[in-house]
């Protein structure tokens, strides 16, 4: 279910940063809540509806400082639990005056594994504090890395940047974006398709914008085969991702949005 959220995270991840000095021009506000059915399709296997993942936006003050805390979440669907235990679960707050975030966590439970991983943002230094672990070992890794303008924790980029200016997308334009994992920076490639008329299951024909985006190797040497990804984006000041595919080696993982409440811009009628 990582892969899940990765799909959702990276699309907005521009290297444009958004220079916002409060929250008044964001796409999305305090209360608004997503979610998304996760599937798996192959040739010989029928769409199968098998996980839930649910963002949910709130108001929270960190060390006096006024912000978004940003709540998203991955579960499995009903009998599916019965054969593997998933729970995953991402925490970021961002600064409701820069719009950066100040503190970011993760907690990865799926089956036996367990990891979990924190970062603590100095933007007046250019650096971030980053602590994980995988909870087979009994000690936390603790790594101190310099930030490049823009660089965040994939929830960052993606509630930070959904407010980014979509007219400095070119039709069919090629870029570089930077994401932050625990000890890591990684590179995706994306490319914007335009505009298109997208039919999503339950909720009709929409106006969307397209993107592909493609990850990195963790050795940094080339871009990852069949990690490309496609995802499509609500056309309207809201930019909520509506549907994602994800082809797999056997077959292609998809999300699509069922529901979502308290949109910024309820009126923009793509969504209503």
């Amino acid at each position: 279910m990582k892969r899940v959220f990765l799909l959702f995270f990276l699309w907005a991840a521009d290297p444009i940063f958004v220079k916002a000095q409060s929250d008044d021009g964001l796409a999305y506000g305090s209360g608004e809540e997503l979610k998304y059915i996760v599937s798996y399709r192959a040739k010989l296997w029928p769409n199968t509806e098998m996980g839930i993942v649910t963002m949910e936006t709130s108001s929270e003050t960190v060390n006096s400082i006024p912000t978004l805390r940003i709540r998203a979440n991955a579960t499995m669907m009903g009998m599916f639990r019965w054969f593997y235990k998933l729970d995953d679960t991402y925490n970021t707050w961002i600064s409701r005056q820069t719009l950066l975030p100040i503190l970011s966590s993760a907690d990865i439970r799926e089956g036996d594994y367990r990891f979990s991983s924190y970062f603590n943002y100095d933007w007046d230094d250019m650096m971030v504090q980053s602590r994980y672990r995988n909870h087979r070992f009994p000690e936390d890794t603790h790594k101190k890395m310099a930030l490049v303008e823009g660089c965040m924790d994939g929830v960052a980029l993606f509630y930070t940047l959904r407010s980014s200016d979509m007219g400095t997308f070119a039709l069919g334009e090629e870029r570089v974006l930077n994401l932050l994992l625990e000890d890591t920076v990684r590179q995706i490639r994306y490319k914007y398709f335009g505009p298109e008329q997208k039919k999503i299951p339950g909720l009709g024909e929409l106006n969307t914008l397209k993107f592909s985006c493609q990850l990195v190797t963790s050795s940094g040497s080339g871009f990852e085969d069949g990690s490309e990804f496609f995802l499509w984006v609500s056309n309207d000041r809201n930019k909520v991702p509506v549907y994602v595919e994800s082809p797999i080696r056997v077959g292609s993982i998809r999300a699509r949005l069922e529901s979502y409440k308290n949109l910024k811009y309820p009126e923009d009628g793509v969504l209503q």
